[in-house]
């Protein structure tokens, strides 16, 4: 079989775009995004489609791209999915559908996220996304949290016709695609559509409400035919480590809602005045690249290294957004972990790193680092940026003992997404801890088609 080379995006050159927080990488043109929708094989057992936590049905999306009717490719995607502009951006593609298509054992495997973000940035260029709500059913629902799952769960609900209310503690709307990506990744007029789509179909956003404090989810269970928590993982983890009370040192969501919350000027830059000038971040997801690549693009900000105790290799985080990182001259110190922060006059000055080595596996697969016991570095920072992971927040579930939840506080629910409590469901992060917008945006809608279904 003939190789076919991967139609590879163009990108802004690294040290061009860590100047602003504009996105660098364009799309496809509808050259290019045909020519890769002409490299799928059409597999008769599509494992791309196994390896989509939505299912999308990804060869018949490419069948239609390359006969350029984008219309129908997006009403395809449409059955599965209600995100395909942020889906075909930020999902971790190359773990998912991409990691598992059969062009990859001849060349490289399609560009599928490419190809979803043409289509869905094609379709609300061309005005198809906006949908009608439903003729009223005369019920309603109330949506905990305004992040990818409840806005999903929205969505579906209001189509069919449901009067849908979203509770939102913050005062913004989207959740993680507003506070936690950045806009050079995922734009913001992106997620502002999305959220104007709820508003258009008549979905109300309540913000600056939480729930257990302003209202109570037994009020919001008299109130409402249906409840769904899409509270998300909330709780930061922190190390537990000397010195880790002293001004400088940020938690991850704290940085990136600061920066990414600010006013992007005519340049594209955002700013962050409480950031120093060399800056440390300790972790190695998506979530510590996004932090590592909001700080390199302040203008105040000199070097930035990612701080990892165990090898690159071992990183959680997508090889694209390494890559992205490592262009934009961020530096990596792996196989180091802190253990203990010092300052002056409570600000910090510098981390004491243990160095680390890899023993035997853990839970995860991956080999534990365990400390070396070496003489310890210290490294000069006057920031420092934790990007630890997120835990559940008990709290709802301890204000509501008949809410059932595990030791972690992750609300426990059948696999539809119901709930113990009768008429209240959830899904998302609130259920998984801390996972993927897609696996949000999936229990979202399989929520509301659990809801629609128990009131036929």
């Amino acid at each position: 079989m003939e190789k076919k080379n991967r139609i590879v995006m163009p990108a802004v050159p690294g040290k061009e775009r860590k100047t602003n927080f504009r996105p660098f990488l364009p799309g496809y043109t509808e050259t290019d995004v045909c020519a890769e929708a002409s490299r799928c094989l059409n597999c008769r057992v599509p494992q791309c489609r196994q390896g989509c936590p939505v299912q999308n049905n990804i060869p018949e999306m490419m069948r239609l791209v390359r006969e350029k009717d984008y219309a129908g490719a997006y009403e395809v995607l449409s059955q599965t999915t209600c995100m395909p502009d942020i889906c075909g951006v930020i999902c971790p593609h190359e773990k998912q559908c991409e990691g598992h298509c059969v062009r990859g054992r001849i060349d490289e495997p399609l560009a599928i996220g490419s190809v979803e973000r043409f289509v869905g940035e094609w379709a609300q260029a061309h005005d198809l996304t906006p949908r009608k709500p439903g003729p009223s059913c005369g019920r309603s629902a109330a949506c905990v949290g305004s992040g990818p799952a409840s806005m999903a769960c929205a969505e579906k609900l209001a189509e069919a016709g449901y009067a849908v209310t979203i509770y939102e503690a913050a005062d913004y709307a989207g959740g993680v695609l507003t506070w936690g990506i950045p806009s050079y990744r995922l734009k913001t007029e992106t997620v502002q559509a999305h959220l104007q789509r709820l508003q258009d179909l008549g979905v109300q956003l309540q913000l600056q409400t939480r729930i257990g404090r302003e209202l109570s989810l037994e009020q919001l269970q008299k109130q409402y035919d249906a409840v769904f928590l899409g509270t998300g993982a909330t709780v930061p983890r922190h190390m537990g480590i000397p010195g880790e009370d002293l001004a400088g040192i940020w938690l991850a969501q704290d940085f990136l809602s600061a920066v990414n919350l600010s006013g992007m000027d005519e340049q594209g830059r955002r700013s962050c005045p409480a950031c120093g000038h060399h800056v440390m971040v300790v972790g190695g997801g998506n979530v510590a690249m996004d932090a590592a690549r909001d700080a390199v693009r302040l203008a105040q900000v000199e070097d930035v290294t990612i701080v990892y105790r165990r090898t690159e290799k071992e990183m959680p985080a997508g090889q694209s957004e390494l890559q992205h990182a490592q262009e934009e001259g961020v530096r990596f110190l792996t196989l180091h972990n802190p253990c203990a922060f010092h300052g002056e006059n409570g600000q910090v000055t510098s981390a004491e790193l243990c160095i680390m080595e890899l023993g035997e596996p853990d839970s995860s697969g991956r080999r534990r680092p365990v400390d070396s016991g070496r003489a310890h570095e210290f490294l000069a920072v006057d920031t420092v940026i934790l990007a630890l992971g997120f835990d559940n927040d008990p709290a709802l579930s301890r204000q509501n003992p008949a809410l059932k939840a595990d030791r972690w506080g992750a609300l426990q629910v059948d696999e539809e997404g119901r709930t113990s409590l009768p008429d209240v469901y959830a899904g998302g992060d609130a259920v998984t801890g801390a996972a993927t917008v897609v696996q949000a945006m999936r229990a979202g809608m399989r929520a509301a088609a659990a809801i629609l279904k128990d009131r036929q």
